[in-house]
C-alpha cells in the first residue's frame, strides 16, 4: 500500500515564490520516494499547479476571506475522512490546520509543521508536531518559545543552483526521507 502525504499550504504566504518552491520541491521530493501527494491551499497557484505532476491533486477552497482557516480546516477534514494520510505536512498556518484535523479526525496521522514564519505557528502547534522543519538557523531562532529540538530539521531549500550551500534536489530528498522515517518510527499506528 502507498503511503499518502496531505500538505497544507499557508494561508498568508500561499502565492508567495518562496513558499511555492518550497511547495513543488517538497512535493517532487515525496513522489520520488513513492508517496502519493495531494496540497490543499486557499487558492490554485498556476505557477504551482503547472510544476506539479499530474499524479498530484490540487484542492483549493471559496474564496470567502474571513472564514478561510475555517473553509480550509473543513475542506481538509473532508478529505482526511475520504483518504487514509499517513502524515499531514503543514507550512506556516497550514501546520496549525494539520494539529487541528488530526486532533478532531478518528483516523490518526502524523503531523510534519514546517515554519518559515514562527509569528504565525502557535507554540503548541509546534510543540505537538511530530517533527519540526525550519528552513535555517534564523528562522529557529525566531521562535518566542523554541520548539522541541529534538524534533526540529534545518532542511534548507534545494536550490544548489541559485544559492551557495543549497541541498541539490537529491539531497532534500535523502533529507525529507530521514524526518519521515523519523516520524513513522515515532508513530508506528500511522505507518501501515
Amino acid at each position: 500500500m502507498m503511503r499518502a502525504a496531505l500538505v497544507i499550504t499557508s494561508i498568508r504566504y500561499c502565492m508567495t515564490a518562496q513558499e511555492t518552491l518550497r511547495v513543488q520541491d517538497t512535493v517532487a521530493a515525496l513522489l520520488r520516494l513513492g508517496w502519493s501527494v495531494d496540497v490543499l491551499t486557499p487558492r490554485a497557484n498556476p505557477i504551482l499547479t503547472a510544476s506539479l505532476d499530474a499524479s498530484v491533486r490540487v484542492f483549493t477552497v471559496p474564496r470567502v476571506p474571513l472564514f478561510r482557516h475555517v473553509l480550509m480546516f473543513l475542506k481538509g477534514f473532508a478529505l482526511t475522512a475520504k483518504r487514509n494520510y499517513t502524515v499531514l505536512h503543514g507550512l506556516d498556518e497550514g501546520a496549525s490546520l494539520a494539529r487541528a484535523i488530526d486532533r478532531m479526525t478518528f483516523k490518526r496521522a502524523a503531523y510534519v509543521a514546517e515554519v518559515h514564519h514562527p509569528d504565525s505557528v502557535g507554540s503548541v502547534t509546534v510543540a505537538n508536531a511530530s517533527a519540526v522543519i525550519v528552513p535555517d538557523e534564523e528562522t529557529l531562532a525566531a521562535f518566542r518559545e523554541p520548539p522541541p529540538l529534538a524534533r526540529v530539521s534545518i532542511l534548507p531549500d534545494p536550490h544548489a543552483e541559485l544559492a551557495a550551500n543549497a541541498f541539490t534536489a537529491a539531497e532534500y530528498a535523502s533529507a525529507l526521507d530521514g524526518i519521515y522515517t523519523y516520524v513513522l518510527r515515532t508513530h508506528p499506528e500511522v505507518s501501515a
